[in-house]
């Protein structure tokens, strides 16, 4: 098959799939990985795809964002492993912040049924916010601004703003993918801010993230992930990666 062929069926199966692996397309061409990476990095050249590590995929699909419905029902069980590691981080008296996002929601979900006392909760997502109000013993800050119709996330000027005001103790942080150089980054410039200003307010701050959100790409670097006190995944980090990304900070493996 010719070079232009190839690359039309590069293009014909990420408009299929939005992603597509350096192994998949070397036995569906019956070429060497070297031609596939020459074509990739051709195309790429041209605007037409991203590659990542192991594959590629469409430009659109590194900044959009994923529906909060679909997100939901993704990884249940390892994001509830996750939300079971960050309840006993918590303790009685503490300001948490709960960042937008279904591992969230989790660990959310998880401290209303333990109901411990004197807990305020900050949050920007307007699922949690409203699945914790209802439980006395758990004082919570829903921020303003304009709500996110695909994720129920509030992450505009105001609640930047308004997130300044207050201490927190510990935060709970997510991120829409990890990059291979470990960098949390997400897909808007407003959403960036934020976290940026979450991670200079908070005394602790935790990132979680199930292994699915490793090795990906988005439009804006947040922050890096060796910033972060601690992060509860199920990623697998080999000894370097570890010295990487976290040379400070705790792995909590789950």
């Amino acid at each position: 098959m010719i070079s232009v062929d190839r690359k039309k069926f590069i293009l014909d199966c990420l408009q299929q799939n939005e992603t597509v692996t350096t192994s998949a397309l070397v036995q569906a061409l019956h070429v060497t990985a070297m031609t596939v990476s020459r074509d990739l990095k051709q195309l790429e050249e041209n605007g037409l795809l991203v590659r990542t590590h192991g594959g590629a995929m469409l430009p659109n699909y590194i900044v959009a964002e994923t529906s909060y419905a679909k997100k939901k029902v993704r990884d249940t069980e390892v994001k509830r492993r996750i939300a079971g590691a960050a309840l006993q981080q918590i303790r009685a008296g503490m300001t948490v912040f709960f960042d937008a996002g279904t591992t969230t929601f989790e660990i959310a979900d998880r401290l209303k049924k333990a109901a411990p006392a004197n807990i305020t909760v900050v949050t920007n997502d307007l699922h949690i916010g409203v699945h914790l109000y209802s439980q006395p013993e758990i004082r919570t800050i829903l921020l303003g601004g304009v709500v996110l119709p695909e994720t129920g996330a509030v992450a505009g000027s105001m609640a930047t703003e308004q997130l300044a005001r207050y201490g927190i103790d510990l935060a709970f942080i997510g991120t829409a993918a990890i990059t291979e150089d470990f960098f949390l980054v997400v897909p808007t410039e407003s959403k960036c801010v934020f976290k940026r200003k979450l991670l200079a307010m908070s005394e602790v701050s935790i990132l979680v993230a199930d292994r699915s959100k490793f090795r990906k790409k988005k439009l804006y670097k947040a922050a890096h992930m060796s910033e972060m006190d601690r992060v509860i995944t199920d990623y697998p980090f080999t000894k370097a990666e570890a010295k990487k990304a976290m040379p400070r900070g705790e792995i909590i493996a789950i």
